[in-house]
């Protein structure tokens, strides 16, 4: 999936710390699944395939990360907060 040219991955980065490589790839994860859910009414379901262009409209944004950061937390830091 595409990454959208508003991404700031310096932003990205800044307020990731104490993200372990898991947390980021989960991070990117539920930021691409964001994506999918908000194209969902465009998707014909009952076919057996996407639709190849609307594929490759699908492009994470930074507000799809903004969301995945709200639900995400720090591995790192789990301990230190116990």
């Amino acid at each position: 999936m595409k990454l959208g040219d508003d991404v700031d991955l310096v932003q990205i980065a800044n307020e990731t710390y104490g993200y372990v490589g898991a947390d980021l790839a989960s991070l990117c994860s539920k930021a691409a699944l964001q994506q999918i859910q908000e194209k969902m009414n465009v998707m014909d379901l009952q076919k057996d395939t996407i639709d190849v262009e609307l594929l490759n409209s699908l492009v994470v944004t930074q507000e799809n990360f903004r969301f995945a950061l709200n639900q995400s937390n720090p591995s790192a830091l789990h301990e230190i907060v116990i």
